[in-house]
């Protein structure tokens, strides 16, 4: 896999947090020899509670330590999926830099309005989840697919087992997961004749974190310590532990690759047997 993405160029949402799914991708393409551009919403030290961490220095630091790691080229972006004139300017960028997109991984996500049962939902939190995790796979993809076309590519999108199963007081998250997927299969039917495939990844229960939130969020729901719902949470996976961030890296990069270019439309769990239905 190493030789076949070398020299391609990727680029990577949500990926400025260090123990995100997002800069374990790009650092899993850097390694297989692939320019990386790193995006995420850094627009300074602090950003909005729910969206995002980190900053467009935090961002910077992380394209060099893979430029010197692994000799490729690494860009830092800002970009808020949720903005589509930021979106566009991204891409813009990227265009000029490296004047195509081989691969494109649409990470970035956040949940606002948790936990809430969906009577009591806020408003205004609905819309904002449904917008960056939803809206903003499809505004991405919108303004990366002119930069795709010339020669086979790939669009990866990162769902959730909660895509595919019912999450309770996390309504807004689930929902938008579930949308990703089905936005996946109408991507993949659409762009498949423009030599575009485009897939998801389900993951479950991987160490970041986000889903440390997710274990507060469970150990909130059942009344208990989050280190005795981590455990409830396992009890559930047959492989008995979370994945890692460097599992799910793996399957995108696959999924990026020409190893799976007969592979277009899935949506594909990731998360230790917890999940076994398509």
């Amino acid at each position: 896999m190493t030789a076949e993405l070398g020299g391609k160029t990727a680029v990577i949402t949500g990926a400025g947090n260090r123990t995100g799914i997002g800069c374990g991708i790009a650092r899993r393409l850097a390694e297989c020899g692939a320019n990386v551009v790193l995006t995420d919403l850094a627009h300074g030290e602090d950003v909005a509670e729910g969206i995002g961490r980190g900053s467009l220095a935090a961002l910077e630091e992380i394209a060099a330590e893979l430029i010197a790691a692994c000799g490729v080229e690494a860009v830092a972006l800002p970009l808020d999926v949720s903005d589509t004139s930021s979106v566009d300017e991204a891409i813009a960028a990227v265009g000029e830099r490296f004047g195509r997109i081989d691969a494109l991984f649409n990470n970035a996500g956040t949940v606002f309005g948790a936990p809430s049962a969906l009577h009591e939902y806020d408003e205004e939190a609905w819309k904002k989840t449904l917008d960056v995790n939803l809206t903003g796979v499809l505004r991405v993809t919108r303004a990366a697919v002119p930069l795709m076309l010339g020669a086979p590519s790939a669009v990866v999108n990162t769902s959730s087992r909660a895509g595919k199963t019912p999450a309770a007081m996390n309504g807004a998250y689930a929902v938008s997961k579930a949308g990703v997927i089905m936005l996946t299969k109408v991507m993949a039917l659409e762009l498949a004749p423009r030599g575009i495939r485009v897939n998801a990844v389900c993951p479950g229960l991987i160490r970041t974190d986000l889903q440390k939130g997710n274990v507060a969020l469970k150990a909130h729901f059942w009344g208990l310590s989050p280190e005795d719902a981590e455990k409830r949470l396992l009890e559930g996976v047959p492989l008995g532990r979370m994945g890692t961030v460097e599992e799910v890296a793996d399957l995108c990069a696959m999924l990026a690759s020409p190893r799976t270019s007969y592979v277009t439309g899935q949506a594909v769990n990731i998360g230790g047997g917890m999940l076994m239905e398509l």
